[in-house]
């Protein structure tokens, strides 16, 4: 059992509802998607010889740099899914990608990945969340319990250096890093089949609007559907407008009362 599993077991937490699965990827992809019906894993340059897809919980967390300014098909789509982890292969806190990658300070790095993998406790996105943040709405926003709060809430004990050592991550602000520094990633090793897991919501750029049998498919897998307008801006840009139309949807929608 790793470190933070054993954390989250001996500890009394309030659990957070999390907000559902994100899948991010490029716009091209998501014809893809929708003609074949289904999100099928592809390859995985860092858990090598297996074949996975990525969510991350709550947040449009996934990223590929650009650094030209980007064509509509370049953008990102997300596609929105009601939390679930049956079938999970992993359950990270993290973008475990930059944690291969080293990325991240070396207080945490010098770490075990496997430190911080909790698929074996299938409520964990939600003591994670209880946790470190207390609400979804704080895990949205990356505003976490003070460090003072944290430690005296739960049982912190001089060697449970991962955890203190995610606390700090989570305030840790540098330009080698963003928000996937602490974005619940999880895996799955099956394609997921899109009839039987609907959508319930799809972002991507307006441009596609002009397709009305493409839009009409999309919305045929029940998912309802927002869109961003395309300026002559490289791809990073976007990721506000994504983050915002997320935001207003969990808040309309209740995610944030719970």
């Amino acid at each position: 059992m790793s470190a933070l599993s054993q954390f989250l077991q001996r500890n009394r937490i309030t659990k957070a509802k999390p907000l559902p699965l994100v899948h991010t990827t490029e716009s091209y992809y998501l014809k893809k998607i929708i003609n074949s019906g289904q999100l099928t894993t592809q390859r995985c340059n860092v858990f090598a010889g297996e074949r996975l897809s990525y969510f991350f919980v709550g947040r449009a967390a996934y990223k590929r740099d650009l650094e030209q300014e980007a064509e509509y098909w370049e953008l990102p789509t997300c596609l929105v899914f009601s939390f679930f982890t049956e079938g999970a292969k992993r359950i990270f806190p993290f973008d475990s990608g930059a944690f291969a990658a080293k990325r991240y300070p070396n207080y945490i790095n010098m770490m075990e990945l496997n430190d911080f993998e909790t698929s074996s406790d299938v409520e964990a996105p939600h003591k994670i969340i209880g946790t470190f943040f207390n609400s979804a709405r704080s895990y949205y926003r990356l505003a976490s319990r003070p460090k003072e709060q944290f430690e005296a809430m739960f049982d912190v004990d001089v060697l449970d250096e991962e955890m203190k050592a995610l606390h700090k991550l989570i305030q840790h602000k540098d330009k080698r890093f963003d928000d996937r520094r602490f974005a619940i990633e999880v895996q799955f090793n099956a394609d997921i089949d899109l009839t039987n897991r609907k959508p319930i919501l799809a972002i991507f750029p307006e441009t596609y609007l002009s397709n009305e049998e493409y839009i009409a498919k999309i919305s045929a897998l029940g998912a309802e559907i927002l869109t961003y307008p395309v300026y002559p801006l490289r791809k990073e840009f976007y990721y506000h407008s994504i983050y915002e139309k997320l935001d207003n949807f969990y808040s309309s929608r209740g995610y944030y009362n719970v």
